[in-house]
């Protein structure tokens, strides 16, 4: 509801000019009344919040996001291909590791103490010594001219099975032996190569193949009282090498197995003298019984247990055994 208005003085009397700029200031008055009555009839005049810019800026940072969200799924997959790539790289490396080498899970036994070691030449403090310990850390170090020679004398014949030498090419570079030649026979002076080894960037223990060398049961044992291992070259022209450890290996015949128990010996043999001796008294006097008897006797005996290192039972006393030089 309009508010009544009083008209200034000037729009009824004084000069046109006067009377103009009441009438201006009256229609001015009148407008701004009838906003204030009727708000909501008002024209809407307000500035909106929305610009140009800002939807610029917005969009930018919907980019911004996608973008970001695109490099976090990139570094994810990422990750994720990292993490497939790492869990292979593991996998192959326990692939790769070297199976640690249990000379008496195949039946041997290390035989090195019957033997005395000799050298060409050696370096003060990497001697024989120093490549018998079994700290690889340690070597023997050669002091003088190609080729260099590591000779070992047994005291008595014997039936190598493995030969071993420890070479590593990460540690030793021009010291680690490229070219190796063993030869074997009765002494110094009457010895017979019998393989000839090339290497490339060994590291770890080596294996001398012995296979085929013609010694003990099956002909895959080299019997022998002396052996020589002669470095003849080294990875790039190496003068002098480096050895860190020699191992000689042997059947282990005092071994238990699953027909060398003594206490499974000496049951069968009484069982055999007394199967022998009742079989006799049988064949005298009845046919059927004797035939009955040597059923038993194969039946008591596929049905008999056996015993397995480590599987319960006795092992041969020490002092029963053939004497050993330790």
């Amino acid at each position: 509801m309009a508010s009544f208005r009083r008209y200034p003085a000037t729009y009824r009397t004084g000069s046109p000019v006067e009377r103009n700029r009441g009438r201006r200031r009256l229609r001015e008055q009148d407008e701004i009344y009838i906003r204030e009555d009727n708000p909501f009839d008002a024209p809407l005049s307000y500035e909106s919040d929305y610009s140009e810019s800002a939807d610029r800026t917005d969009d930018d940072d919907d980019d911004d996001f996608e973008v970001e969200e695109g490099e976090n799924e990139a570094e994810d997959d990422a990750d994720a291909a990292n993490g497939d790539e790492g869990a292979e790289n593991e996998d192959d490396a326990h692939e790769g590791e070297e199976t640690p080498f249990d000379a008496s899970a195949i039946g041997l036994k290390e035989i090195s103490n019957l033997a005395s070691f000799t050298v060409s030449s050696y370096k003060p403090g990497c001697g024989v010594k120093e490549l018998r310990d079994d700290d690889v850390n340690q070597f023997w170090q050669s002091d003088g001219p190609q080729p260099h020679r590591l000779n070992i004398h047994f005291i008595k014949r014997v039936e190598i099975r493995a030969l071993r030498l420890y070479l590593d090419y990460e540690l030793d570079e021009s010291y680690t032996p490229t070219k190796i030649q063993i030869a074997a026979g009765f002494g110094p002076n009457q010895t017979i190569p019998f393989t000839t080894m090339e290497l490339s960037v060994p590291k770890g223990w080596i294996d001398v193949p012995i296979a085929g060398a013609g010694g003990g049961p099956d002909g895959n044992s080299l019997c022998c009282w002396f052996v020589r291992i002669i470095v003849l070259e080294n990875h790039q022209n190496g003068k002098d090498t480096h050895i860190r450890g020699v191992k000689v290996y042997a059947l282990d015949d005092s071994a238990d197995t699953a027909v060398n128990n003594p206490v499974d010996d000496i049951v069968e043999a009484i069982d055999d003298y007394q199967d022998r001796m009742a079989s006799m008294n049988i064949h005298d006097h009845d046919n059927d019984a004797a035939l009955k008897h040597d059923a038993e006797v194969r039946r008591r005996k596929a049905n008999a247990k056996k015993h397995v290192p480590g599987d319960g039972g006795l092992s041969v006393p020490d002092f029963m055994r053939e004497p050993e030089i330790r």
